[in-house]
C-alpha cells in the first residue's frame, strides 16, 4: 500500500487523494460493499491498475479510509503519569477518533463485517491502533503493581473500550472527555492499588 504520508511525487499524491475521495464518496453513498477497486477506478477516473498499485487489497482501501478519517496512530502517554491518567488520555484520543469521520466509517463497516471477509479483515487489522496500546498500558500496570494481581486485563480492556463504541456507534452520541473520565473512574479505579 502506498503511504500518502511518505515523501512521494506530487502527481502520485494528487492521484492518491482523488482515489481516496472517490472511495469516501462510494462509502458515504452506497456503504462499504461499494468500495472496490473497479468502483474506485470508475468514480475517480483513474486506471484500475493504479488503484491496485496504491491498494493491493480491498482491505487496504478500507483501512486508508479509516486512517484518513482520524489520527489512529496513537502515541503512548508519558510514562511518568499515573496509570489512570494515561488510560484516560488514550481513551480520550480514541473517543475523538470515534466522534469524527472514522466513527461513521466504523459503523458502516461493523454492520457489513458479518458478511464481508475483507471488511472483517480490515477491522481486525485496526486492532493495531488504540486497543493494542491500551492493552499494553494495562499489562504494564499489572506488571508494575499499579493494578491488583487478580485483574483480568482482557475483561478490563473490554469494559473500558466497549462503552465508547456502544455510545458512539449504537446510540450515535458524542463521547465527551467528561464521559471518558467517569468511565475510567467507574471501571478502572476498583482495580488500582494506592
Amino acid at each position: 500500500m502506498v503511504d500518502p504520508g511518505s515523501s512521494m511525487n506530487p502527481q502520485v499524491e494528487r492521484t492518491h487523494r482523488v482515489m481516496l475521495d472517490a472511495a469516501r464518496e462510494l462509502l458515504a453513498e452506497h456503504g462499504p460493499a461499494a468500495v472496490t477497486h473497479l468502483r474506485v477506478s470508475e468514480t475517480s477516473g483513474v486506471a484500475r491498475a493504479t488503484v491496485y498499485r496504491h491498494w493491493p487489497d480491498r482491505v487496504d482501501i478500507l483501512l486508508d479510509l479509516l486512517r484518513s478519517g482520524a489520527d489512529l496512530h496513537f502515541t503512548p502517554p508519558p510514562e511518568d503519569l499515573p496509570l489512570a491518567q494515561r488510560v484516560t488520555g488514550l481513551l480520550e484520543k480514541l473517543a475523538a477518533a470515534l466522534n469524527g469521520n472514522s466513527g461513521q466509517i466504523l459503523t458502516a463497516m461493523i454492520g457489513l463485517a458479518e458478511w464481508d471477509d475483507d471488511v472483517f479483515a480490515a477491522l481486525g487489522r485496526m486492532r493495531a491502533f488504540g486497543p493494542r496500546l491500551l492493552r499494553d498500558l494495562l499489562a504494564g500496570g499489572l506488571a508494575d503493581g499499579s493494578l491488583t494481581a487478580a485483574t483480568d486485563i482482557d475483561v478490563l480492556m473490554d469494559a473500558l473500550i466497549g462503552p465508547l463504541f456502544l455510545k458512539r456507534l449504537l446510540h450515535h452520541d458524542e463521547i465527551t472527555d467528561a464521559y471518558v473520565g467517569d468511565l475510567v473512574d467507574t471501571v478502572l479505579a476498583p482495580h488500582l492499588i494506592g
